[in-house]
């Protein structure tokens, strides 16, 4: 595949989802994303009516995270939440699948709660995130799966979040894990993209995940892979 430095730029979304963001740190992370024109910056419910006028001028995507960042809502609190992201202007949502649920087996109730956030987005795209860092193999493929028959249109691999329940489940947590997206790539269809996010803070390894088949790449550090993007390889790059 022939990948652009516009193309990898696109593929790039930045986030704002610490819960002590403030308004001036909104402003300074607009500031940041329209810089580096990334194709996506996603931002807690709270700032999404801010974020996307702040952002309006530009064709960024706004995303909304929606039951973040534990997926432990009841389903009717992420519609709301979706809903009024919507409403505010995102055109994207960001949602946690219920974690506990799947590792359950209750694949019903996985099920209905991303099919009434797809539904509450109206043709706004969704990203569920299935959180692989704390999922076995079968469980990541089922959670896929899952996302795809319910209208998904995105799977994503983590929140990114790292907290002390995090290590309880996994010593050495890392989001985005290459074997993960080359799992997740084989298990769905060609139709449902993948974004990797946790972890990703070099070229190398960007262009290594975007080969196995992530669409979309969750980082902080995306000024710096661009800078290098066109110093390495110009205009382009096979992968």
């Amino acid at each position: 595949m022939n990948l652009t430095i516009d193309d990898f730029r696109h593929r790039i979304e930045y986030s704002l989802c610490q819960q002590f963001a403030s308004a001036d740190d909104l402003k300074a992370f607009c500031e940041r994303a329209r810089s580096a024109r990334v194709g996506v910056a996603c931002l807690n419910p709270v700032w999404v009516k801010l974020g996307s006028k702040l952002l309006s001028d530009t064709d960024m995507d706004i995303s909304c995270n929606v039951g973040f960042p534990f997926g432990s809502h009841f389903t009717e609190v992420k519609v709301m939440e979706t809903k009024r992201g919507i409403a505010d202007g995102a055109t994207q949502i960001d949602m946690v699948i219920n974690v506990g649920a799947l590792r359950s087996n209750e694949d019903n109730v996985v099920l209905d709660d991303i099919r009434a956030v797809v539904e509450a987005a109206e043709g706004k795209p969704v990203k569920t995130i299935i959180e692989t860092w704390v999922l076995t193999t079968g469980e990541k493929q089922r959670a896929c799966r899952i996302a795809e028959e319910a209208g998904a249109h995105l799977v994503k691999t983590t929140t990114g979040v790292r907290t002390q329940y995090l290590e309880m489940m996994n010593k050495n947590p890392k989001g985005a894990v290459l074997e993960d997206i080359v799992l997740m790539r084989k298990v769905l269809s060609d139709k449902v993209r993948i974004k990797a996010s946790g972890g990703i803070y070099d070229l190398d390894y960007a262009l290594e995940l975007i080969k196995g088949g992530a669409d979309q790449l969750g980082v902080s550090r995306g000024e710096e892979l661009i800078r290098e993007f066109g110093s390495r390889y110009g205009n382009q790059v096979e992968v």
